[in-house]
């Protein structure tokens, strides 16, 4: 196995505040406050850490680079009523965030539960994205017909893992040990020993009860996106990671179905791929994102 990718002090950041949505976000932003703004968006058991390969370095080209603790993550807030964890809820904190920062359009950058955030921040706020990007995770239209988690496993062997991270017994479990399982977890992207003290230091403070309400919202996405269409007409891209265990490349095969502008580009590495591959996830990131200006721009 290579070398972990050298560490970055989190305290090396510029960390900030705002309220959204009546919630207390937590983010980090890097870049010139003029530049195009990006929105990355994490997964789990991630936290906004998750990009510190690609926060700088995007900052560096000259974009403004805002990047969330997630809804019960962190040191963002973490409410008891499980429909704000619903993507629709957290997709409304993140426009509540941008409208706190004075930005009307971003181009929004998501893996894993991110992933499923930015394509759904494209169907709740179309007008407001000027691109998508998507790290792992594949799009899937909203459900015409309630399917529950247990029937998803069934659809999707890959996805068992959520059927464990969905049951209310887990939380005090993983409390108890958040190290055992961010090491076993976070530690699949071959991470500095350093930037998994900081994942086990944020996690002993914040619980584990807020990031697995999103493994619970099964029934709240359903009944929240029912109405909405299923085609995001948007300028995007999936990078898919060839080796993820999780999101498997062949879920995205219906993608282009209902994603009339989607490119899609692969790299050789597993789930967390920010990690285990920063600098081909920076260039592909930098590649996607030229594109997509270059789109904007012959479409205008």
């Amino acid at each position: 196995m290579p070398a972990p990718a050298p560490h970055i002090n989190p305290a090396s950041f510029n960390h900030k505040f705002a309220t959204t949505c009546g919630f207390n976000y937590h983010y980090v932003e890097e870049g010139d406050p003029n530049g195009e703004p990006l929105l990355l968006v994490h997964g789990f058991p991630d936290l906004w850490y998750g990009w510190r390969h690609q926060i700088k370095y995007l900052a560096s080209l000259g974009y403004r680079v805002i990047v969330p603790d997630c809804l019960g993550y962190g040191q963002t807030e973490s409410p008891m009523e499980l429909q704000n964890y619903g993507l629709k809820s957290v997709c409304a904190q993140l426009a509540g965030l941008l409208d706190a920062l004075d930005i009307s359009e971003v181009t929004v950058i998501g893996h894993d539960w991110g992933g499923a955030m930015v394509w759904r921040f494209g169907i709740y706020y179309p007008n407001r994205v000027k691109g998508i990007i998507s790290i792992c995770t594949p799009y899937h239209p909203p459900k015409t017909e309630f399917r529950s988690l247990e029937d998803t496993v069934k659809a999707i062997p890959e996805f068992e893992y959520q059927l464990a991270l969905a049951d209310p017994d887990t939380t005090p479990k993983l409390d108890a040990e958040p190290d055992v399982m961010l090491r076993r977890v976070i530690g699949q992207g071959n991470v500095h020993e350093k930037d998994l003290e900081y994942y086990i230091d944020q996690y002993k403070l914040s619980g584990f009860r807020g990031p697995l309400n999103y493994y619970k919202t099964t029934r709240v996405n359903f009944d929240d996106e029912i109405s909405y269409p299923s085609t995001i007409d948007v300028p995007c891209w999936l990078i898919q990671a060839l080796n993820d265990p999780y999101l498997r490349p062949y879920l995205a095969d219906q993608m282009k179905d209902h994603l009339p502008q989607l490119k899609v580009t692969q790299i050789e590495a597993a789930h967390f791929a920010m990690a285990e591959k920063p600098d081909e996830i920076n260039l592909a990131l930098k590649h996607c994102l030229e594109d997509l200006a270059q789109r904007r721009n012959t479409s205008s």
